[in-house]
């Protein structure tokens, strides 16, 4: 049975959407201080000034039709707009001057068409997941051109602009005041554990981040009733924009001392439980990742290892100062981040089977 703290805690957090400098930010990051301070915990605060990335932006033609942003994007984008499956895009020579709308039949063909897209040299892709009413939010790395998810229900919208030139225009940019809190139990070399405290403005995020922040606290708290370990373990919450992660720019800025390893926490309230021994941001400690299959090995459960060249999450950045990094989550998770990852979304056998693997992986891994 699922520790009633996990549930209770993932319950809490997931009341309210939580965007950078949001009511529902402020009220989980004051539930992570007073933790701290309940249990005598040395609690750090670093405020950073990231520019709010908006969770849409239009299409401008004779209709405006609502787009997702799925990278960073700073110029005005036109092109002829061209809707292709991945039947037809296979066919295609050159694609320059255009803004394609590629019909998808997985999340996964964003990773498989990844190369093929980046030799057509688009001047945009709009990926449109079929039969899914609303569009997937997961940010996506390594292509060459921005990149944007519309709703399949807005597709015919769309089709209605084929052949038309179109323009994308930026959006305005906010700047929020965010936070990164930790605090660490233990002694010897630190092992970040890395959680997003955040969600899109109309999102509650629960298989995003709120089950991540419910598992640092739950295993916080065993840790200081029962701590056994040749690791300090810092426990480690930002808000971010799920694009820069300038809030772990800016811890690492400091120059943090002594860490060891960098573990990120990613949609774990879901099905199809992963270790990424590979990410968009290169590879992760072969080391670390051998460490956890040995572990596993034994534990009569199914956690696929994968590699993506699509895909990160807050470890990232920790890798350009040498540190080792592992990424422990589900993959893929379409609805992570949308209107439908809400509390009633959150698959509570896979939260435990996390909880159950990852707090005894991480107290046994000195030893293993």
């Amino acid at each position: 049975m699922i520790p009633e703290e996990l549930e209770d805690i993932c319950q809490i957090v997931s009341q309210n959407p939580r965007s950078i400098g949001s009511m529902g930010a402020t009220l989980t990051k004051n539930l992570i201080k007073e933790f701290a301070i309940k249990h005598n915990l040395s609690l750090n605060i670093e405020v950073f000034y990231p520019s709010k990335f908006p969770n849409d932006t239009v299409l401008r033609a004779e209709k405006f039709i609502n787009l997702v942003p799925l990278s960073y994007f700073d110029s005005n984008i036109e092109g002829k707009l061209i809707v292709l499956n991945v039947d037809t895009l296979k066919r295609m020579k050159n694609l320059n001057g255009y803004v394609l709308v590629l019909m998808i039949k997985n999340f996964t063909d964003t990773e498989i068409y990844r190369e093929t897209i980046n030799n057509l040299k688009p001047n945009a892709v709009i990926f449109c997941l079929e039969d899914f009413d609303i569009a997937f939010t997961q940010p996506i790395f390594n292509f060459n051109m921005p990149l944007f998810s519309i709703a399949y229900k807005d597709f015919g919208h769309v089709l209605d602009l084929e052949a038309e030139t179109v323009d994308i225009e930026p959006p305005n940019h906010q700047v929020a005041q965010g936070e990164n809190i930790f605090f660490d139990i233990g002694r010897g070399p630190i092992v970040y554990i890395l959680s997003s405290i955040s969600s899109n403005d109309n999102s509650y995020g629960s298989i995003y981040s709120a089950c991540s922040v419910a598992f640092s606290l739950h295993f916080a708290s065993s840790l200081i009733k029962n701590y056994n370990s040749d690791f300090k373990f810092r426990f480690f919450f930002t808000e971010e924009n799920s694009i820069s992660y300038e809030g772990l720019k800016t811890h690492i800025s400091n120059n943090p001392k002594h860490s060891y390893y960098a573990i990120s926490l990613y949609n774990i309230g879901w099905s199809n439980p992963v270790c990424f021994y590979e990410d968009a941001y290169g590879e992760n400690s072969l080391y670390l990742a051998d460490k956890f299959h040995k572990y596993i090995k034994n534990l009569n459960t199914n956690i696929s290892f994968v590699k993506t060249n699509t895909i990160s999450f807050l470890h990232a950045p920790f890798k350009d100062i040498g540190i080792k990094t592992a990424m422990f989550g589900s993959y893929p998770c379409i609805i992570s981040n949308t209107t439908y990852d809400s509390l009633e979304s959150v698959r509570f056998d896979y939260l435990e089977l996390w909880y159950q693997i990852l707090s005894g992986f991480l107290r046994r891994l000195h030893a293993i």
